[in-house]
């Protein structure tokens, strides 16, 4: 397997794992899909400004034939209303260097995650045993339009997330578009009132259950038994990824550019999770 190779990226099915993380093998069953997004040759849309965005992030902008997008579109609307409209879908085609390492890094820690859990997965990993034990799912996070290219190019920091309790990395289950951005730590939108929400692979592997008074000065887990936390055990709404992990556990893979309703427009002034 060579996981630098990524021009073929599939996209697995969003209420189940990330489980596949080989980036050019197709598996079959009922839950993962493959999804080979084809040319990486862009296409002009209807809308400048993402493409602009996409030529100025190195990011591909997926056309609307295309499987992943397909997939992700229709994920979307199905958990968000009417009043939203999805502008552009683009994808990270990890073609730099550091994109690469950081894609190769991402799969070493997910490995690690599982064998620390249990899976004997031996070299090779990226098997279904391997992601299922490092709990590799997706999630969403919603980012300013400026901190895009640095998050994509140098990661995370303690800057992008300065609204955050204790500088933590909060993410909405791939089945909750909308509660990362209602919350008072997203991002606000654009002067097109464009929304941008990246989806990224996590390595959530075992949770712990944190309440917001219980943030306060924790950048890392209570206990190396732990890799990630959530706001639930049974029905999570929130991941927490915390700040020690933020660059190791999240893949951020699309850019998800959403123009929003106008009540939406400014930042939810409240939030039980942010002080």
């Amino acid at each position: 397997m060579d996981i630098t190779k990524t021009e073929e990226t599939p996209v697995n099915h969003l209420h189940f794992p990330a489980r596949e993380l080989n980036h050019n093998e197709e598996k079959e069953g009922d839950s993962t899909i493959s999804l080979e997004t084809g040319s990486n040759e862009e296409e002009s849309s209807d809308c400048d400004q993402p493409s602009s965005i996409a030529n100025d992030l190195g990011l591909v902008e997926l056309l609307k034939n295309d499987k992943a997008y397909d997939l992700i579109h229709r994920h979307c609307i199905s958990n968000l209303t009417p009043q939203f409209e999805i502008v552009s879908i683009l994808k990270n085609g990890f073609q730099s260097p550091s994109a690469r390492a950081k894609l190769k890094t991402f799969k070493i820690y997910a490995d690690s995650v599982a064998e620390k859990n249990g899976c004997c997965c031996g070299e090779g990993g990226g098997s279904k045993a391997a992601a299922e034990a490092a709990r590799v799912k997706y999630g969403w996070c919603g980012v300013e339009k400026d901190e895009l290219k640095t998050i994509l190019m140098y990661g995370f920091s303690h800057q992008n997330l300065k609204n955050n309790n204790g500088g933590l990395l909060y993410l909405s289950p791939d089945n909750a578009p909308l509660q990362c951005m209602i919350d008072s730590s997203s991002s606000s939108c654009d002067e097109d009132g464009i929304r941008f929400l990246l989806l990224s692979r996590i390595i959530l592997g075992k949770s712990e259950i944190v309440f917001p008074q219980g943030l306060i000065n924790r950048s890392y887990p209570s206990s190396p038994e732990f890799d990630s936390g959530v706001d639930s055990l049974t029905s999570p709404k929130k991941y927490i990824i915390w700040s020690t992990h933020m660059n190791t556990h999240v893949l951020p893979e699309f850019v998800v550019c959403i123009k929003a309703p106008s009540i939406l427009r400014k930042k939810n002034p409240k939030s039980p999770w942010i002080s």
